[in-house]
């Protein structure tokens, strides 16, 4: 047994300098070796120079960081349920929307249709009857009859204002 208890040891401590190099791989890319590096050397140097004022932050964020975390935990937490919250409110008024949108947009169509045959139907058969009726209208304002030989005869021709050369006489 004692092999078996060295070997998972081993696996456990290969494990763990594994996530070690992972986890180094990963601050490297947010902040370069030189950069922290330097930020370690100001820290040290801090702490060498003005040792009470070091410890005074160093207690301020060792006990502070949790109490911020938290609350930014907090936060954040509130803001995701909210802005779910919100959205799910949204949709569900949007549902009960189109749940009134689509009859109504059903009845709206229906009577546009009823409207539009009424009006196409109206155009045609008055233009059926038009065309068939023995009168008509020439450009220049005559009311013409149509003869059953095919003559036209004049029955209203509309004569030149006699006011209008009357105005020009004046002027």
């Amino acid at each position: 047994m004692a092999i078996d208890d060295t070997s998972s040891s081993a696996k456990a401590k290969a494990r763990a300098n594994d996530l070690l190099v992972y986890s180094q791989k990963q601050v490297d890319r947010v902040v370069s070796p030189p950069t922290r590096q330097k930020a370690y050397d100001y820290v040290r140097g801090l702490a060498i120079e003005k040792p009470v004022l070091f410890s005074f932050i160093a207690f301020q964020l060792t006990l502070s960081l949790a109490p911020v975390l938290l609350f930014a935990g907090f936060v954040t937490t509130t803001l995701a349920v909210s802005l779910i919250s919100a959205l799910m409110f949204s949709l569900f008024w949007i549902g009960i929307a189109t749940l009134v949108l689509v009859p109504t947009l059903f009845l709206t169509f229906s009577i546009a249709l009823f409207l539009w045959a009424w009006a196409a139907t109206t155009y045609f058969a008055g233009r059926w009857v038009y065309a068939r009726l023995p009168l008509g209208v020439e450009g220049d304002g005559k009311v013409v009859a149509k003869m059953p030989n095919g003559d036209r005869k004049v029955i209203f021709e509309k004569t030149p204002d006699i006011r209008a050369g009357a105005a020009e006489v004046k002027e």
